[in-house]
């Protein structure tokens, strides 16, 4: 089956299972309240009263910003424990999160929420310890050929005779960043996909033989996820247009402001179940050919 074939199959499957993309969408609305409900007492108890408080729908100022900063000088230790705390444990929602979008991709039924929520957990373990490998793969490809990469760039930019070297240099440097994290974002994927097709709780034997599954595919599955990115990219560019023409100041912009983020949100939401879905979609295609059976 085509690489073209492939996207529209996915894409079909991310559209009849919209509603998973409501589910991570609620889940991440439900885990930002509980996070900054203590940030907006916070902001509350200091600003409710002042003049500045009535003036945040304007924008950020930076005498209040610089204000709160000195009066919670002491708390320090504590709201940086509120920042990576809470990055972890989105990691560990997202993790969790994965398990029920693959689980209901892989079956032709009717998407609900006590069957998300059981494939959720029923997968998180081994979608845990993909997690724990993933890392370190994003360090090794990411650290050690990223560095490479910068190294080289770098000898680049300091015999660059123009600004407008320097910048071609500092943007492929984050292309090829781009592309080395798409890589290992994509072999963990199929990992994944993998484990739930296969029903295998066999998390580094999935990971050897997704060495060989994709190593014959490598540019038709790598092909196929940078497609499916720039589907993402178009969605990005969409709402930075959108959130560009809504006028700043005032309550009522605002209000629209945050609904347009929330339908990118959800947008982004869709996405992680479309990439998942072209992804099923090709190791389907693919695992049955004789080349897999060894």
């Amino acid at each position: 089956m085509s690489t073209l074939k492939i996207f529209g199959k996915g894409f079909l499957t991310a559209i009849r299972k919209t509603r998973l993309a409501l589910y991570v969408w609620l889940a991440t609305v439900l885990f930002s309240l509980v996070i900054l409900a203590p940030i907006y007492f916070l902001l509350s108890h200091d600003f409710s009263r002042s003049l500045a408080g009535d003036r945040l729908d304007q924008g950020p100022l930076l005498l209040w910003l610089g204000d709160m900063i000195y009066q919670h000088r002491d708390d320090f230790p504590f709201l940086a424990g509120w920042t990576i705390v809470p990055a972890f444990l989105f990691l560990l929602l997202y993790v969790f999160l994965n398990g029920g979008i693959l689980g209901r991709i892989s079956v032709n039924e009717r998407v609900n929420l006590p069957a998300f929520l059981s494939d959720s957990a029923r997968y998180f373990w081994r979608f845990v310890r993909v997690f724990l490998l993933s890392i370190l793969g994003y360090i090794l490809v990411l650290g050690i050929l990223g560095r490479g990469v910068s190294a080289l760039l770098g000898v680049w930019i300091k015999k660059a005779s123009s600004q407008w070297s320097t910048l071609a240099a500092s943007l492929l440097k984050l292309l090829v960043f781009l592309l080395l994290y798409s890589l290992v974002k994509m072999f963990f994927d199929y990992v994944k996909v993998r484990l739930v097709v296969t029903e295998s709780k066999k998390t580094a034997r999935a990971t050897l033989a997704n060495f060989q599954f994709l190593g014959r595919r490598f540019f038709r599955a790598w092909g196929l996820f940078l497609l499916c990115g720039l589907v993402f990219i178009a969605l990005s560019l969409v709402y930075y247009l959108g959130a560009k023409a809504i006028p700043a100041g005032g309550v009522i912009p605002l209000g629209i402001l945050f609904l347009w983020q929330q339908v990118y949100v959800l947008a982004l939401a869709w996405i992680v179940v479309f990439f998942f879905s072209t992804e099923y979609e090709f190791f389907k295609a693919h695992q049955y050919q004789p080349a897999e059976q060894t």
